[in-house]
């Protein structure tokens, strides 16, 4: 609980407790299409769950410039895991597969570092979503030019005001894995009035942290809301969690099996 506590509470500071935090970033949203060398996995312990995480070069279609992608880090919360998403898809990457990258020019990490990669690159982007190009087949030749996900970040916090809605834009109207989690004081888009509801009841609660999906929006300035699915607080009695909406049952569990159990 101690390590968790820390993630939380870092993670409030660093996002500066509310959506304001996104003043202070103006990140730059980037869509890359191109091909893949150099790609780098791990699967490590990182104190106390399984997380992983990736690299690859992405040679971009057209202009051929090379940019540096990474991943985001999992994001652990109490005993849930509230993304990173990867969806199973079996990739050869020693192929050199095209890939299509939604993401932040930007390391979006905390800390602002990826192992013992330098980052010395002029071009470098964190990957929120990455496409692969599926190839043609003779047993499935129409999946030819398919692009299907392979990963999907599910964290949410302000990127800045550009990026914000471009980074909505990708997620509305979609089911899992374009599920969104995030702390429900810290969100780009509002929340629609239903759930608006739902956290006001709950105001008094010093951590929100909630479950949802991105929806479109006429009737307000971003263009998009958020729907609750679940909302999660702090037991201020045990310091861990609370569950004060929905069933939590659609968030994946951490993987905190230490190697040999």
């Amino acid at each position: 609980m101690r390590h968790i506590t820390w993630m939380l509470v870092g993670a409030a500071v660093w996002l500066g407790g509310d959506a304001s935090a996104g003043d202070k970033r103006d990140w730059q949203a980037v869509e890359l299409t191109g091909r893949v060398t150099e790609f780098w996995q791990t699967r490590n312990w990182a104190d106390y769950y399984w997380r992983e995480d990736f690299t690859f070069i992405l040679t971009e279609d057209g202009t051929k410039r090379p940019w540096r992608i990474i991943s985001r880090e999992p994001t652990p919360a109490y005993e849930w895991r509230m993304g990173t998403t990867f969806t199973g898809l079996k990739v050869d990457w020693p192929s050199g597969p095209r890939v299509k990258v939604v993401g932040i020019k930007a390391v979006d990490r905390i800390p602002a570092s990826f192992y013992d990669f330098k980052l010395k690159e002029p071009n470098l982007a964190t990957a929120l979503i990455v496409f692969v190009e599926t190839r043609a087949k003779e047993t499935a030749a129409t999946q030819a030019g398919r692009w299907q996900e392979y990963y999907v970040n599910n964290w949410f916090h302000p990127w800045g005001k550009k990026a914000d809605k471009v980074i909505h834009g990708h997620f509305a109207g979609k089911s899992a894995p374009y599920d969104i989690y995030g702390f429900a004081r810290g969100t780009s888009a509002p929340f629609d009035k239903k759930s608006r509801a739902v956290i006001e009841r709950h105001k008094e609660n010093p951590s929100l942290m909630f479950h949802g999906k991105v929806k479109t929006a006429e009737d307000n300035t971003f263009g998009y809301e958020i729907e609750l699915i679940d909302l999660i607080g702090r037991d201020v009695k045990t310091g861990g969690a609370k569950l004060l909406f929905g069933d939590a049952r659609t968030i994946p569990r951490l993987d905190s099996r230490k190697a040999g159990k």
